[in-house]
């Protein structure tokens, strides 16, 4: 535990917050009553539909348009009055969301929309990324995970994996992290044997990666190994089908702990110990499940998720609706903890590639952040074993020389005896779920 202090120290140090004290915020706040978090959230609202319209341009024209004033949105039960935001008009107007004070927020540029096929760029503060931080080392905990002090096997992308680079600064943050990190591009069977050696062999207990991804190790340790007990494993990114869930506790012996999140709205929700439904994260956003007319459905309905972030003032996101489908739930968790709960549909999935030259390319191993400014849209299509295309809807004109670099980038990623071609196109298919994605496999 000395470790895990110190490890919160560090990374409050490096962000410029103290940890510890958001970590003892959310939980106490996770066993607040539906009172308290009432009291919470319309004490935010106040302040931030007040600074968003004085601040962002796109919410103040957002506003003007629906003839609505600040005075018009008090309490949560007011956000309705709002015409949902969506992802296409943070794409159009991304610029226009950034407040005018925006400078007065330590800001962090981030990307979002790979596992759509749209992507977007947009700037979260350094409060909310520490409070994101904060619940996600309360998920750890309720798994029994500390963060610093108990190794974590993360098998994942870049984005859940800290840098590489040298210097004494990436080697304390590595060193802050404690993982063991597994990268998911370029995977062999020779090392997937790497990596199941060296877990059991050092008595990693603790994994955290993309379903999609982890199920090419269970599915490995199973066809070589059996077993690879862990004491608790965390999925996060995609969707976690019902079949990997079944694979994966009975090859790692534990119970899963899934999660949804959305950073573009800070919106979180997390699988307590009880494994269930889903607990929202009511500390950084507000997360409600509406209907086709915006309002919130009913216990035990089908809806869309719109979210708006309670702090992210530099770059307001209100009644934001990302793309997913939840059901809302009004029960009652045995944990004890009175938090919203949902059960999410329709969530982020995505195909691995078995290629013919005998890698495993997994979806999210692709650098996506990289076509962010260029790209209105893209998917990458497995035709067959040795042939993947990329199709392309650029934002304007793009040169052949980008065209060639990407298809380029794609060409290592794959390896040698695939090929790859690049397509501009003016329309990418939606699947029957309306979810884009953007990696397809049409081999079975």
């Amino acid at each position: 535990m000395i470790k895990s202090k110190l490890a919160l120290f560090l990374l409050g140090k490096k962000e410029g917050f103290d940890m510890g004290k958001l970590v003892k915020f959310v939980h106490r706040s996770q066993y607040w009553t539906k009172e308290q978090w009432t009291e919470y959230h319309n004490a935010q609202i106040a302040v931030l539909i007040e600074h968003a319209y004085e601040h962002s341009p796109f919410y103040k024209r957002w506003f003007d348009t629906a003839g609505l004033t600040p005075e018009d949105i008090r309490t949560v039960d007011d956000l309705v009055k709002i015409p949902i935001v969506r992802k296409n008009d943070l794409i159009a107007h991304g610029v226009e969301f950034r407040a005018d004070n925006a400078g007065d927020y330590a800001m962090i540029h981030h990307h979002t929309g790979g596992t759509t096929g749209t992507p977007c760029a947009y700037d979260m503060d350094r409060y909310s990324w520490a409070l994101n931080w904060a619940l996600k080392m309360r998920t750890f905990e309720w798994g029994g995970y500390h963060y610093g002090a108990d190794t974590l096997g993360v098998m994942a992308g870049g984005s859940l994996i800290p840098g590489k680079r040298g210097g004494w600064k990436n080697r304390l943050w590595r060193y802050v992290n404690n993982y063991y990190s597994i990268p998911i591009s370029h995977l062999t069977e020779d090392l997937l044997e790497q990596h199941y050696s060296y877990l059991k062999n050092y008595h990693v207990r603790f994994m955290r990666g993309y379903p999609s991804a982890l199920m090419i190790l269970a599915e490995y340790v199973c066809d070589h190994h059996g077993t690879l007990p862990m004491q608790a494993v965390f999925t996060t990114a995609e969707m976690l089908l019902p079949h990997q869930r079944k694979i994966m506790e009975e090859v790692f012996q534990c119970k899963l702990f899934d999660t949804y999140g959305c950073g573009d709205g800070m919106g979180n929700a997390t699988e307590c110990e009880m494994h269930g439904e889903l607990h929202v994260c009511e500390e950084c956003s507000i997360m409600q499940i509406v209907d086709k007319n915006g309002k919130e459905v009913k216990d035990g309905e089908e809806g869309e998720i719109v979210l708006t972030a309670l702090y992210n003032y530099g770059f307001p996101f209100i009644r934001y609706a990302p793309g997913d489908r939840a059901v809302k739930s009004e029960r009652k968790c045995a944990c004890g903890r009175e938090t919203k709960m949902i059960r999410v549909l329709n969530g982020r999935s995505s195909d691995n590639f078995k290629l013919a030259n005998g890698k495993i390319l997994n979806a999210f191993s692709l650098p996506i952040e990289e076509l962010t400014e260029e790209i209105r849209q893209f998917q990458v299509v497995q035709e067959a074993k040795d042939r993947v295309s990329l199709l392309i809807i650029p934002k304007g004109t793009i040169s052949k020389e980008r065209i060639k670099g990407l298809q380029a980038l794609l060409e290592y990623h794959c390896g040698e005896g695939i090929t790859v071609d690049v397509q501009v196109v003016d329309y990418i298919e939606l699947p029957v779920s309306g979810k884009r994605r953007f990696v397809v496999s049409k081999v079975k």
